[in-house]
């Protein structure tokens, strides 16, 4: 028997009682819920969430499967605040028209496990490994995250195979879900505001050149991508780097990036596009 046959018999049971069960009472709340559960059990992950990301306003989580001892004001409200703005899934999403089943090692930078949001997020919830569905609609992102701790093994190639498999199931229950109730649902802040903070962090302070380099090192990249990615030297880029660090009076990647989070604290649809313009006013 093939590993794939062999890791899906027993999952692809329970997997089937729960379309069955959605075929029986409809696509509502409950069966969402009950579907990310399955999806969690049949690869045998130890937490699942579903998140929206709406066009023009802020992500939510209207589906979460937490871990015993989980704190959600620092593995759910810090991320849906400002910090999914460098998730590199949420960056694939809605920086290209991604769609589909992905690994976070086919996602990641490959100085993500050195960024600043890898320490405060992936590291501190404990997150090892994690496979998103990611499901666009005509106005919002729908991600199903899968994670396994830090301590378990990675997935195999046979259980993101099993997911890829049911891809298109989920896609269509998610859809028929996202567009009988909840498409018009959205949270009053402005997501687009915080983008453009992103886009502008720093800009009031550093040269285009200097902010560009910003960007990339908050997202997770290496000094050596960011120097092919520039077409220019990664002495260059260590350069700029000593020279953010200055203007903007801090000495670490770390304090960059809570300098970044704080800042988007101050953000409203009226705020400069830098976020640091009003965070460094001085008191009035």
């Amino acid at each position: 028997m093939s590993e794939f046959h062999r890791v899906a018999k027993q999952p692809l049971m329970q997997w089937h009682d729960a379309i069955a069960g959605i075929i029986t009472e409809g696509v509502n709340d409950d069966a969402v819920d009950n579907l990310i559960d399955t999806m969690r059990r049949i690869v045998d992950a130890d937490g699942c969430s579903l998140i929206v990301y709406p066009e023009g306003s802020q992500p939510y989580c209207p589906f979460r499967k937490r871990r015993q001892g989980e704190d959600p004001r620092i593995h759910i409200d810090q991320y849906l605040e400002s910090a999914y703005l460098l998730d590199p899934f949420y960056r694939l999403a809605v920086d290209g028209t991604a769609k589909g089943v992905y690994a976070l090692s086919d996602v990641a930078p490959g100085a993500f496990k050195q960024s600043e949001f890898y320490r405060v997020y992936y590291r501190l919830v404990n997150f090892g490994d994690e496979i998103c569905l990611i499901i666009p609609t005509e106005n919002a992102s729908i991600q199903v995250s899968i994670s396994r701790q830090d301590d378990k093994p990675r997935f195999t190639a046979a259980q993101q195979a099993l997911i890829e498999r049911i891809y298109s199931t989920v896609r269509a229950i998610l859809l028929k879900w996202w567009n009988a109730s909840h498409k018009d649902n959205k949270e009053t802040f402005l997501e687009s505001h915080l983008e453009c903070a992103l886009s502008n962090f720093g800009s009031s302070v550093l040269t285009q050149r200097e902010t560009q380099i910003l960007q990339l090192v908050l997202r997770g990249y290496a000094v050596k991508y960011i120097a092919q990615k520039l077409e220019i030297s990664p002495e260059t880029i260590k350069h700029h780097r000593k020279n953010i660090y200055a203007k903007l009076d801090i000495n670490s990647q770390a304090e960059m990036f809570h300098l970044f989070i704080d800042s988007l604290r101050m953000v409203t649809p009226d705020s400069p596009p830098d976020p640091l313009t009003n965070y460094l006013k001085p008191p009035l």
